[in-house]
């Protein structure tokens, strides 16, 4: 089996985090254990959408005071 190289990437990660990945195998979805890969997918995905829906605040927040003035 070939991996699609246009669709995957990987990553090298420290000892450490690789562990940690590992304890929140079970945490991310409880009742389920996804692989590494999968809880990777899922945080930067979460952590991604929230950074954007902050952002958006932002903006929105400053065109307000804009068309305020």
């Amino acid at each position: 089996m070939c991996t699609d190289k246009e669709y995957y990437r990987s990553i090298s990660l420290r000892k450490k985090v690789y562990s940690r990945l590992g304890d929140l195998r079970e945490k991310v979805l409880p009742g389920t254990q996804l692989s590494r890969a999968k809880v990777v997918e899922k945080l930067v995905n979460d952590s991604f959408s929230s950074l954007n829906a902050n952002n958006n605040e932002i903006i929105n927040g400053n065109q307000k005071r804009q068309q305020k003035i």
